[in-house]
């Protein structure tokens, strides 16, 4: 039996057998049948023919964002969260994973420091990778920006700053142990609320939140999406999708009338019964630094504060532009 669709997104550790007789173990998140993507985002292909035995790596109960060094887990849940909202075009360059796509979220369209601090390890010094990060924008046609991890590379953010590379969005990226949250079943809900899955953002799913070009983004991806239907009308949906051992929550939504009922936590608690059904106990999500409502629901759950993101863009902000721009779910 060979890796297949249905593990993808999974943790696995796969033993070749190359032509001269020599083996290779691959470890790493499984993101094709015959592609293990490692920790540092490089890809490895296989011939699955040349397997000689594979396994799903089994996750430890280790409490979400515990267990090692802070720069460690805060590149390893970066990694997850990139890994889960996969952009057009990537290109690994040193440590910094560059992206693009069409301009649709700052996330995918913005450069990702994942290396060592406090620069993220770029090839050739951090002014060579600033200036290939606006050489990468302009070729795409996109604004020059930076996503910068803090306080790990709180030196990047501040020669950023000095450069003036201005400030346009800030998130909190939030954690907590699926198994704390998952508490009610899913018969209590009030009778005329149904919860659905589906494996693509479906139009259902997309009508409570919509951008199309968002749903080209996540579809590259497996997820499982959640919408949260009152007489047979969507009001509310919300993504998870796994990597590295993570279950990355994204584009929780209600509809303005249906709020105050529930909903948002009845979505929460549906999405953690996902991820512990698939094997993953540790959770994250981004919510922006501005969005009280969102970071009063997500207190109220239990999820912590683990650290925070900042986008930095080549230049000053434009009249149309705010801190505020993206969604503070889909980023």
């Amino acid at each position: 039996m060979k890796p297949s669709a249905a593990d993808m997104g999974k943790r696995v550790s796969v033993r070749v057998v190359d032509a001269d007789g020599s083996t290779r173990d691959l470890v790493g998140t499984l993101v094709s049948p015959t592609t293990v993507k490692r920790r540092d985002e490089s890809e490895v292909e296989f011939d699955p023919a040349a397997i000689s035995h594979w396994r799903v790596v089994a996750m430890t109960s280790q409490k979400a964002g515990t267990g090692a060094p802070m720069s460690v887990r805060v590149r390893e849940i970066e990694a997850a969260a990139a890994c889960t909202w996969p952009a057009e075009i990537t290109v690994m360059s040193g440590g910094w994973l560059l992206r693009s796509s069409g301009g649709v979220t700052r996330r995918a369209n913005s450069a990702l420091p994942l290396g060592d601090p406090p620069y993220g390890d770029p090839d050739s010094g951090v002014e060579h990778a600033v200036a290939e990060v606006v050489e990468f924008a302009r070729l795409h046609g996109m604004r020059p920006t930076i996503q910068v991890a803090l306080p790990v590379y709180a030196p990047l953010d501040e020669h950023l700053a000095e450069s003036g590379w201005e400030a346009a969005s800030e998130h909190h990226v939030l954690v907590h142990d699926a198994r704390s949250i998952g508490v009610r079943e899913p018969s209590t809900l009030p009778r005329r609320w149904k919860l659905r899955h589906e494996d693509q953002p479906s139009e259902a799913w997309r009508s409570v939140q919509g951008r199309d070009a968002e749903a080209i983004i996540m579809s590259r991806w497996p997820a499982d999406y959640l919408s949260l239907w009152a007489d047979d009308i969507p009001v509310g949906a919300g993504r998870l999708a796994i990597s590295d051992g993570w279950g990355v929550i994204t584009r929780v939504f209600v509809s303005p009338a249906s709020r105050r009922r529930g909903g948002a936590v009845a979505i929460m608690e549906e999405l953690a019964r996902a991820a512990l059904s698939s094997g993953v106990e540790r959770l994250a999500l981004q919510v922006s630094v501005d969005n009280r409502a969102a970071l009063g629901l997500y207190a109220r759950l239990g999820f912590r504060h683990h650290h925070t993101y900042r986008h930095r863009v080549h230049g000053a902000l434009s009249a149309q532009e705010t801190p505020s721009a993206d969604k503070a779910q889909g980023g």
